[in-house]
């Protein structure tokens, strides 16, 4: 929260987590600005004035923060500001106190007005000049930059220049560089898509949708963010991934590494993000698949196996942390046939089996046992 000490009232309109804040306050944000704000004291009528801007112009969306908009706004900036100098100046004759409170509080006014009129006026102009947003960035979209739009019933598949591979899923949106060339692979997502992305270590792969950044170094995974939905979801299919808001006050560092940072997620995890709660949920996948080779597949029969290995087995297989306690489970012998049903079938007959109950904690796999009755 240091960045924020030198915050002008315009940096905080524009600035994301202040925003979600302000339009989606949280408990954990709440004390979060609290606890600043108290060791900030002085930052307190700046963060008031900037509040009462972002909730009169409801800039909760990243497409208003366009460069030109934020020149634009300087100049609103200083041209009320000049107003309230003019206003406040002395002239020669005595101005009632109570009369400065109202000055100011119509200074404040016209300052609101005249900058929503100037984000007006440049959202209109620049209809015809379609651009990309980042949080702290605006890319412009050039004729380097592709746009892909399923409007058909079927699944598309799109080809990146770096060898990933997008599928995009009907009425999904996805736009991205015709080609790779700076530290990052960035593409940015409505709807839903699956990636299957190229290792590259040395250039990380992100893709923003929804508020949302996933990123990658090179694996295989599922988004969904539709335009409108409270959640955004990201499911991994193989190798890891992780995820951080937008809002995030050290987006720029975990943008900037090229290590994974955030909530990671492995096979058969996934992430629900809840945009309007700035929140996230990491269980597992509904149907979670086996990861190991199918050569390498192990056969689920068991006679009079000891549930300790029994569990060992399936978590190898499926990639995922199945937690216990082995003391208490490796005299509880297992005897059943389990290659056809899926993970959960597969979990709900051993813990019946040996007295136990499961839980999906953190994705991971948490069995309840008091051990086996003799």
């Amino acid at each position: 929260m240091d960045r924020y000490n030198d915050f002008s009232v315009e940096d905080f309109v524009w600035d994301d987590f202040f925003r979600q804040w302000t339009l989606s306050p949280t408990s954990e944000t709440d004390a979060l600005w609290d606890d600043w704000i108290d060791a900030n004291p002085e930052m307190f009528e700046k963060v008031e004035q900037a509040k009462a801007i972002v909730l009169s112009l409801r800039l909760h969306e990243p497409e208003i923060g366009d460069a030109e908009i934020s020149q634009v706004v300087k100049q609103t900036v200083g041209r009320v500001t000049g107003a309230e100098e003019e206003t406040l100046r002395p002239s020669g004759r005595l101005v009632p106190a109570f009369s400065i409170n109202w000055m100011q509080f119509a200074a404040s006014v016209a300052f609101i007005m005249l900058l929503g009129w100037a984000v007006y006026s440049v959202m209109i102009k620049r209809n015809d000049r379609p651009q990309l947003v980042q949080q702290g960035n605006v890319i412009e979209q050039t004729a380097q930059w592709t746009e892909k739009h399923n409007t058909t019933t079927q699944t598309i598949d799109i080809a990146l220049n770096d060898g990933s591979r997008i599928s995009l899923e009907p009425r999904g949106r996805i736009r991205y560089p015709e080609k790779f060339d700076g530290p990052r692979r960035e593409v940015f997502l409505e709807g839903e898509a699956f990636f299957d992305i190229a290792k590259d270590p040395a250039h990380p792969f992100l893709v923003y949708a929804n508020g949302l950044v996933t990123k990658v170094l090179g694996t295989s995974f599922r988004i969904k963010a539709y335009d409108g939905a409270r959640e955004v979801t990201v499911e991994v299919k193989t190798g890891k991934v992780s995820v951080f808001a937008q809002s995030d006050p050290d987006l720029k560092e975990k943008l900037d590494d090229t290590q994974l940072q955030g909530v990671v997620l492995t096979p058969n995890q996934k992430i629900v993000y809840a945009r309007n709660e700035v929140k996230m949920l990491k269980t597992l996948v509904e149907k979670p698949e086996m990861v190991v080779p199918k050569a390498d597949v192990p056969q689920f029969s068991f006679e009079d196996t000891p549930a300790s290995e029994v569990f060992n087995t399936i978590a190898k297989a499926y990639g995922i942390d199945i937690l216990y306690d082995e003391a208490l489970l490796k005299d509880c012998p297992l005897t059943a046939m389990l290659d056809n049903q899926t993970l959960h079938d597969k979990l709900d007959i051993i813990c019946k089996a040996v007295e136990s109950s499961y839980q999906i904690v953190d994705g991971q796999v948490v069995i309840h046992s008091k051990g086996c009755r003799n």
